[in-house]
């Protein structure tokens, strides 16, 4: 059974339209020379409810992913892909992901020494999620 974090990254890679743009995920920092097409993954806020008894088992963690190109229109379909594999609710690696709440993406392109103009396609992601039970 896996962690949230590598189970989301599994269920990104595992999306074919995702997958056709490409299979580089990374949490936190990339690699140095890496090439693009890539996306960054980053835990922004991972609120943990409870109640009188305890921590819920169910919670949603806000993740920014930011999808780096060398186009404009790769960064923009990575990240609708992005969306489009995280919408349906399923399981991954012992995760039940829920209903996602998106939000961008955010244009954020720069010039990059050596490398030219990279394009950055930031969105946030609102996933809930838990253990699957039974598993």
């Amino acid at each position: 059974m896996a962690d949230f974090a590598t189970a989301l990254r599994a269920r990104l890679i595992a999306d074919a339209a995702v997958s056709a743009v490409t299979t580089r995920f990374h949490w936190g920092i990339v690699p140095q020379g890496k090439s693009l097409p890539y996306a960054r993954l980053q835990t922004i806020s991972d609120v943990r409810p409870e109640h009188l008894k305890g921590y819920d088992a169910a919670r949603v963690t806000r993740v920014q992913v930011d999808c780096f190109a060398g186009s404009y229109s790769t960064a923009r379909s990575l990240a609708e892909a992005v969306i489009a594999a995280t919408a349906t609710p399923g399981v991954t690696s012992g995760i039940h992901f829920g209903r996602i709440k998106a939000e961008g993406p955010r244009d954020l392109g720069e010039d990059v020494e050596g490398v030219g103009y990279v394009h950055r396609a930031s969105l946030d992601l609102l996933v809930e999620h838990k253990l699957a039970t039974g598993v």
